[in-house]
């Protein structure tokens, strides 16, 4: 597997987009002795001087190793020392093969699948619990991975080894990172079969439902045309049975009204004959009260007297015969009332009878109803089940689909083709004292320019150090500074460390020494530091 890595080598600095002049080696290791001097002799500035008398054993470039791994369509970011760490959690799920195994056995009857629906009704509510599983090494920051994919277009491939750099040898190595890979891939492999179970079960359960519903609504049908056949048998024979009760009341109905009708005529034909007798008394009272002024005028008064005493005889009769018409009145309303309420009466026992015969079609047909309706109620049922359950596994579903693009998007979106080890330039800087030893940590840089703004803060003594070389990226930088307190702690890496350092020390040879003399003069020209400070800094480099 190792010819199979390849190698990537970062610059430490890169000039700032309005810098014209090139940055030369000369001036890289020239700026990082100045940062070194300054913090040893004044404290403040770059780096904060922590003690008087040191002496500076080593400024040293290092590389950081970072892992760059194919991932899906881009590639994941490991620290190469196990620094960084992420902690990837993911949802367990219910026994989705039990679940599944139970549809099957459960589908055979609708009692059986109606009762399995029921108990299952909040198996997929909730994950059954939470897994963690810490990633060593893997670098997930956002505003890393950004900086990063940034600084990487930088990159050059890297075909020998390195000469005038220490590398940190990574704890992370190519077996470790594999092995990191496939429990990742497996971890991918299991949310893929997650999502996979899932939709089956979803699918399974939608289609057992959906063939339930279909054999009850045929059962339904099945209902309905066998309860219309008997219905039908049913109606044919009571309605002739009703039918002959009808025709026996409205016989009976028949004869009540002659009846009454009879009466009624007899009543009716004597009132005639009371009002045309009332009439013809009316007329016979007319002529009295006409012959009674005749025999006033003659002054005949026994004729008036014989007529007088005719007239009240009639008048008596009058009387007599209104209230006969008044009684046969009486008489002829109340038949009309037995009239009706008779016939009112034998409708009523007729419809009683005939409903009563019926009855056996009315109970089929309720019979019928409340099979059909138990047959819908369950249908419902079954249907509102079936979406609280889909529903549920839906939800697992976007989780889980949520949990893998989350993990395919841990990494950066460039690609590359197969597994590289990026060397991340930085610059430890040792001072030591009283058999002690304090490091710092110069991180990969931008070259600023001279412009008129940092010609302004020097007119004002300002320390032009810091606009020379500024970080080219805050979140790396820390990255970087968190290596110190790794050293301190560890005795045996700070042994290896401090050795490495010195082998690679820009300091170390004169005629690394002459370059960096030479870089002095190169950032005098470019107005970075004056003409004493450039002789100043000569001498203390040839003292190191």
């Amino acid at each position: 597997m190792a010819g199979k890595v390849r190698r990537l080598a970062l610059p430490f600095v890169v000039p700032a987009e309005d810098r014209k002049k090139a940055f030369s080696r000369e001036m890289e290791m020239a700026a990082v002795f100045l940062l070194a001097e300054r913090a040893r002799k004044k404290g403040g500035g770059f780096l904060k001087r922590k003690m008087e008398g040191e002496r500076l054993l080593f400024a040293a470039r290092f590389c950081y190793p970072i892992w760059l791994i194919p991932w899906g369509e881009g590639s994941l970011l490991f620290d190469g020392l196990g620094a960084s760490s992420h902690k990837l959690s993911y949802d367990t799920l219910p026994d989705i093969k039990a679940f599944i195994n139970d549809i099957e056995a459960s589908a055979k009857t609708r009692e059986a699948y109606s009762a399995f629906l029921s108990d299952r009704l909040n198996f997929f509510k909730n994950f059954t619990g939470e897994q963690e599983k810490e990633i060593k090494g893997l670098v997930t920051d956002s505003k890393f991975l950004q900086d990063f994919s940034v600084y990487l277009k930088d990159a050059t491939t890297l075909r020998k080894s390195f000469v005038d750099r220490a590398l940190l040898s990574p704890a992370l190595d190519e077996s470790t990172i594999s092995s990191i890979i496939q429990d990742l891939s497996s971890l991918r492999v299991t949310l893929e079969e997650d999502v996979k179970n899932l939709s089956r079960a979803m699918k399974l359960l939608s289609i057992t439902t959906e063939n339930q519903v279909k054999a009850i609504h045929d059962r339904i049908r099945e209902t309905h045309r066998e309860f219309e056949e008997k219905i039908a048998n049913l109606r044919s024979s009571l309605t002739k049975r009703a039918s002959q009760i009808r025709m026996r009341y409205d016989q009976e109905i028949t004869v009540s009204t002659r009846e009454i009708e009879r009466k009624l005529r007899r009543l009716h034909k004597e009132r005639v004959k009371l009002e045309r007798t009332t009439q013809s008394t009316n007329a016979k009272i007319e002529r009295c009260e006409a012959e009674i002024r005749s025999c006033r005028l003659d002054k005949d008064e026994t004729g008036e007297l014989r007529w007088r005493e005719e007239l009240e005889t009639c008048r008596k009769k009058i009387s007599m015969l209104e209230k006969g018409i008044k009684d046969l009145d009486k008489r002829i309303e109340s038949a009309t009332a037995s009239k009706k309420q008779e016939i009112s009466k034998l409708r009523s026992k007729r419809d009683e009878r005939i409903e009563v015969t019926m009855k056996g079609v009315r109970d089929v047909e309720a019979a019928r109803d409340v099979e059909i309706r138990m047959g819908e109620q369950v249908i419902e049922s079954l249907e509102e089940s079936t979406k609280t359950v889909v529903d549920q596994i839906n939800a697992l579903v976007g989780a889980k689909r949520a949990a893998l693009d989350k993990l395919d998007g841990l990494g950066i979106s460039k690609r590359i083709r197969k597994i590289a080890l990026v060397y991340l330039p930085f610059y430890l800087l040792c001072y030591h004292e009283k058999l002690e030893n304090r490091y710092a940590i110069i991180s990969p840089s931008v070259a600023g320019s001279m412009g008129i703004l940092t010609r302004f803060r020097g007119a004002f003594g300002a320390a032009k150090a810091k606009l020379l070389l500024q970080p080219r990226s805050k979140i790396i930088a820390t990255l970087l500074n968190r290596l110190v307190p790794s050293i301190e702690r560890n005795p045996v890496f700070e042994k290896e460390t401090v050795d490495a350092g010195i082998k690679s020390n820009i300091l170390r040879t004169k005629s690394l020494r002459e370059k960096t003399r030479r870089g002095l003069e190169q950032l005098e020209e470019e107005k970075w530091i004056s003409g004493s400070e450039s002789r100043t800094f000569s001498k203390s480099l040839e003292k190191t």
